[in-house]
């Protein structure tokens, strides 16, 4: 995930995409955004197969909006609870505070990542050993607290972090949760209430430049990489509940760090 900056008309129209490799952007976007392996980094990857020399920032605008369709289906009950449970409103919007300045502030220098493979294979492997501590800390500590005001703001700083590609949102803020001490579960639910407000933002931020100039063929490619995206997105949430309950989030760790190093050798 990350908090774009204006994009240029050729951002929008500067590259030929057809659908079949929207879904297959839209699908690496789905299972990235919330496995803990990040989306951005991932994305880089796949458009440098497809021959894109530079990052297509409305096409991913696009992604990340189907991505957060998945979470609003997938956590419709928590999100409505949300609005009932004043103390948990509060620290999502307290720890989207650091997550919006670091992002503002970093948002350049994250783009400009964006055309550098190697220093996002060195991100994936930090991500890798970030998700490794968090997974040996998980299985010897039953981490019984509920997000409080710290452990909040530490969780939205790990997310302003994953602005740069190659960082896990996900896993920058569930491997942050579960350091803090939060319950397994209660880290997924708050990593994904969190991202809400961040995508959404910089989702609405950028609209004025995505709903412009697009032919019919380029609008039906976002459409249905979007809509890859959130189906995808909504298996990968579950799947991801299941292997963080059985202590499984050193298995995204090696992942991170196999991809980082893979990347870093021969990219």
């Amino acid at each position: 995930m990350r908090l774009c900056g204006p994009a240029a008309a050729s951002d929008i129209l500067g590259f030929n995409l057809n659908i079949w490799q929207a879904i297959a952007l839209g699908i690496v976007q789905g299972i990235t955004e919330f496995f803990p392996i990040s989306s951005s980094g991932h994305l880089v990857l796949l458009q440098g197969l497809f021959g894109f020399s530079e990052p297509k920032i409305a096409f991913d605008i696009f992604l990340h909006v189907g991505s957060l369709v998945s979470i609003f289906i997938f956590f419709r009950k928590d999100i409505i609870e949300l609005f009932k449970n004043r103390r948990l409103f509060a620290l999502i919007m307290t720890a989207s505070i650091p997550t919006f300045f670091i992002g503002y502030f970093m948002k350049d220098m994250a783009e400009s990542l964006f055309a550098a493979p190697k220093t996002v294979g060195w991100m994936l492997a930090a991500t890798g050993v970030f998700l490794l501590t968090a997974s040996i800390y998980s299985k010897h500590s039953a981490g019984q607290k509920e997000p409080g005001l710290l452990s909040s703001l530490i969780v939205g700083v790990a997310q302003g972090i994953a602005v740069i590609p190659g960082i896990s949102r996900s896993g920058a803020t569930i491997g942050s949760a579960i350091l803090c001490g939060m319950k397994k579960e209660e880290a997924v639910r708050f990593s994904f209430l969190l991202a809400i407000p961040a995508i959404l933002g910089a989702s609405v931020f950028k609209m004025s430049d995505i709903t412009g100039g697009l032919s019919g063929k380029e609008s039906l490619a976002f459409f249905m990489g979007a809509l890859a995206a959130c189906i995808t997105g909504v298996i990968a949430i579950k799947v991801l509940l299941e292997l963080v309950k059985g202590n499984r989030l050193y298995i995204f760790g090696l992942y991170c760090i196999a991809v980082g190093a893979v990347t870093i050798i021969f990219i």
